[in-house]
């Protein structure tokens, strides 16, 4: 089994929870400023998920096939 690294598991997530988050809070909250919040997290969580992606990719480059 592939293991991923904490980075993608953290970005991914994060990504998924912050959309659901916002969807809930637009549907709810009609407050324009709700909204900035997120604008910072969607950011944070992508870096998150690139660099994991990045790691990943370069553990999968460097170990030996079999």
């Amino acid at each position: 089994m592939k293991t991923f690294h904490p980075f993608f598991i953290i970005g991914t997530f994060g990504i998924i929870l912050t959309a659901i988050m916002h969807i809930i809070f637009a549907l709810l909250f009609e407050i324009i400023s709700a909204h900035s919040i997120f604008f910072t997290l969607y950011p944070n969580f992508i870096a998150f998920l690139i660099l994991g992606t990045a790691i990943i990719f370069k553990e999968e480059k460097e170990s030996p096939t079999l």
